[in-house]
């Protein structure tokens, strides 16, 4: 099944194992698959991909881009109603 990728902003805070974010913004390139989010003494925080090579920092507040899938119908442009 094919998807369309919606791209929303987030706060760093709320990143998930599992999601593909970018702190870059909507861009083409810079996407990591997040593998955990750690919590550091002064309350920022570390993203951290699979393998710690495109990790970064951010503070709670700090905005981070989001892909989110939506299934598409067949083979048209439709969204599958939720």
């Amino acid at each position: 099944m094919r998807s369309r990728i919606e791209i929303v902003m987030i706060r760093a805070a709320e990143a998930q194992s599992g999601d593909v974010v970018n702190r870059r913004g909507p861009e083409k390139n810079g996407w990591i698959e997040v593998s955990k989010l750690e919590t550091l003494p002064d309350g920022s925080f570390v993203v951290h991909d699979e393998r710690d090579k495109d990790s970064f920092t951010a503070n709670g507040y700090d905005l981070v881009w989001l892909q989110v899938l939506h299934e598409l119908r067949h083979n048209s442009h439709l969204a599958i109603p939720d």
